[in-house]
């Protein structure tokens, strides 16, 4: 079997938790390279535990060294990843990147041009277009036709080691993404109100969303809150699907609210597995197959700019 050769930037917990161990499953893909700067240990660590050969703490040298096809950089924005990204594309190589992308639209636009210039596939993690129970409950809702959706990020993060006011952009973006991806369709118009809970700068967005198709989305975000809590609605002609991706998914039909469809997340994915249920395997699964059958992965950097477009629109507040 053909297999796609990686070098992996990054050696922090949730790319140990969300790609090291999803690449390491994934028969098809060979992480051969690994660069680490800050933590020589932890990276050498990770290169035993996952047999890679090549250790490098340049990531320059590990693209004009080794021999790989693709590149994994994990990392946060604020890091360098804009010339990260720039750097890697113009070395040829394929790229998955993490979300959030980029601390801006200016940022993201240039390495959208750097991957059309390169002509080399990108992607995004937004992993939750790949979480089993989402993908049934959206399919189910859309064979009657989607009306309504509704996206929740809460979470209790009075203090951040994120830029004051770039909550939304940190991890609220999986929210902001999923709308667009379960409306399948561009921004009509938008309201939103923003606030500072409890904080001294913006940390709570809420808006209305009306898309092209008439799909009507609610994004509800607020970072002072008790706990954190990441849920979904979908509501079509006659049919209702409330999702927690860590819990389950419950479906209506027909009024019959006595009598609902419940799929439990560990079970409908097969696995308790955080990779399986979570859809973080699927997600790498998907980058490693479309690089090697020579097609685009989604989300892309086209694709995630748009996404960024509307979250910078929100963080904005207004009509």
């Amino acid at each position: 079997m053909e297999k796609l050769k990686i070098g992996f930037i990054g050696t922090g917990n949730f790319a140990q938790r969300a790609h090291y161990t999803s690449l390491s499953k994934i028969d098809n893909a060979e992480i051969v390279a690994i660069c680490g700067r800050t933590n020589i240990e932890r990276r050498d660590e990770i290169a035993d535990k996952y047999n890679i050969k090549y250790r490098y703490s340049d990531y320059k040298k590990m693209l004009d060294k080794t021999d790989i096809d693709a590149v994994y950089a994990v990392r946060r924005p604020y890091h360098g990843l804009t010339q990260i990204a720039c750097d890697v594309l113009a070395s040829g190589k394929h790229l998955f990147i993490e979300k959030p992308p980029a601390m801006s639209v200016a940022d993201m636009e240039i390495m959208t041009e750097a991957a059309k210039r390169s002509g080399c596939f990108t992607m995004v993690g937004f992993n939750r277009r790949f979480i089993p129970i989402l993908i049934e409950a959206k399919h189910r809702v859309e064979e009657r036709g989607i009306s309504l959706i509704v996206a929740t990020f809460y979470k209790h993060e009075l203090e951040d080691d994120w830029p004051e006011g770039k909550q939304l952009l940190s991890n609220g973006t999986h929210a902001v993404d999923t709308l667009r991806w379960l409306a399948d369709s561009e921004v009509e118009e938008i309201a939103v109100a923003k606030s500072q809970a409890f904080t001294k700068f913006d940390n709570s967005w809420q808006a209305l969303i009306r898309f092209e198709n008439g799909i009507v989305g609610v994004l509800l975000t607020n970072y002072s809150v008790g706990a954190r809590v990441h849920t979904f609605e979908i509501h079509g002609k006659g049919i209702s699907a409330y999702i927690d991706p860590d819990e389950s998914a419950v479906i209506y039909i027909d009024g019959k609210r006595e009598s609902p469809t419940i799929l439990d997340t560990k079970g409908f994915a097969g696995s308790d597995a955080f990779i399986e249920y979570y859809g973080l395997r699927a997600e790498n699964q998907h980058f490693v197959d479309s690089i090697l059958e020579g097609r685009k992965p989604m989300p892309g950097f086209e694709d995630t700019l748009k996404t960024m477009k509307l979250v910078e629109r929100i963080e904005k507040g207004g009509i």
